[in-house]
């Protein structure tokens, strides 16, 4: 037992030394990435980022830091190779294609570009799910105003209207009625990158997401966070909460909703956040994504609500290893965003004294007075305000500090004159 023990202590020290000598490329590294930066870095990994903006913070946190366009296969590809990469991760949304088309032309670990498409296009990801008999909306494409009023007089409503290669919930609408198809189509097509507009039939049910990790095809969960939405008819998170109080049978079955699906794109490797939605008739997929999820879910709220260090794992598992952390407890984390009206920031009270609010870890405000804020339709305006991050024993402790906390923060705006 003793001769075993020792064994293991050496094994494990030796793929400690082996990670902390790999390089690791991260595609992305606006103020949503640095987390993953910090990360590396706190890991011994060398560490290179790349962005599109000279202006993204982890650009001057890295070892190496280059700008490149992360939406171009070639330009990552270049990126990973000057950089002598041992892994690519993709940390940020837009460069999930490019990364994985860069890990598989260097024969690095990624989920592959098949799969990573079916991640970036909502369309192609029903396409597949459907082809492999898994459940979920009525659905349909719409390149034209026209298409988009057919496609909703067919399946009715209420129903969901997005662009298909769209992120941030930029674009996104519930619509109740056919004289609202129109605008709605519009607004996604603005934010629709080439993929068109995708309309779905609505899915009436609590959402959630689902992180996790794939490694050699094997899905390992990270965590099941809950959420309260804005008001219809725009669809993004105001508060996210972790772990959501569900049934150890409902949260299995979300966990097999998800496994099912990242077998049906061929994912193989990598970082995953999902949307789900639990309707009267089981889980169904909202979408997929090919990187980690956003709201500091994978490096602060699963650590904070179970002791797992997954964003370690994540990196670990872009440079091929399998994840070796483990769920050490079970306590409670939330992270709520700070509401700012449209119009010039005029004054922001109340912060020090949410700070001081009994298990607030951080109050992030990214406003200052003379600012200006447009109104908050998507996930890009509401992060523009600030937020608050909480922790306590249990769910209902986290997310209480987290709105008191919230509700102390005060962002004052005033409306132009017209």
């Amino acid at each position: 037992m003793r001769r075993d023990g020792r064994v293991r202590g050496v094994v494990a020290f030796l793929e400690e030394r082996e990670i902390m000598a790999k390089r690791i490329l991260i595609v992305g590294g606006g103020g949503n990435q640095i987390g993953f930066v910090r990360k590396a870095k706190d890991l011994g990994l060398f560490t290179g980022v790349i962005d599109g903006s000279a202006e993204a913070p982890g650009l001057h946190m890295a070892d190496m830091g280059a700008t490149a366009n992360i939406r171009d296969p070639e330009e990552v590809t270049a990126a990973a190779e000057r950089f002598h990469a041992d892994g690519v991760f993709p940390a940020a949304e837009a460069g999930v294609e490019a990364a994985a088309a860069a890990a598989e032309r260097l024969g690095l670990p990624g989920p592959g570009v098949d799969a990573a498409r079916c991640c970036r296009n909502k369309l192609a990801m029903r396409e597949r799910l459907t082809a492999q008999g898994l459940p979920g909306p009525a659905y349909a494409s719409a390149a034209t105003v026209t298409e988009a009023e057919a496609a909703a007089a067919r399946f009715g409503f209420p129903l969901i209207v997005k662009p298909a290669d769209g992120n941030a919930s930029r674009g996104v609408q519930a619509v109740n009625t056919a004289e609202d198809v129109s605008y709605a189509f519009t607004q996604a097509y603005q934010h629709a990158r080439g993929g068109g507009v995708l309309l779905e039939s609505f899915l009436e049910g609590e959402e959630y997401c689902v992180d996790g990790l794939v490694h050699e095809g094997r899905f390992h969960l990270g965590g099941v966070t809950g959420k309260e939405r804005s008001a219809p008819p725009y669809r993004y998170d105001v508060g996210i909460f972790m772990p959501p109080p569900l049934a150890p049978d409902a949260a299995a079955a979300i966990e097999t909703c998800v496994r099912d699906a990242l077998d049906a794109i061929g994912f193989r490797c990598g970082t995953v956040h999902a949307e789900v939605i639990v309707t009267a008739d089981g889980p169904r997929i909202v979408e997929i994504a090919g990187r980690p999820g956003g709201g500091r879910i994978p490096t602060d709220l699963i650590w904070l609500a179970h002791g797992h260090d997954f964003a370690a794992d994540a990196l670990g598992v872009a440079l091929g290893r399998a994840p070796r952390g483990a769920r050490l407890y079970e306590r409670g984390a939330a992270l709520y965003w700070t509401p700012g009206a449209a119009g010039q920031v005029t004054a922001v009270t109340g912060v020090d004294q949410a700070r001081q609010v009994p298990g607030v870890k951080e109050v992030v405000i990214m406003v200052k007075p003379g600012d200006v804020l447009g109104d908050t339709v998507d996930c890009s305006g509401r992060d523009q305000v600030g937020y608050v991050l909480a922790a306590g024993d249990n769910t209902e402790a986290a997310v209480t500090a987290a709105k008191r906390a919230r509700d102390l923060c005060a962002v004052l705006t005033r409306r132009a004159a017209s």
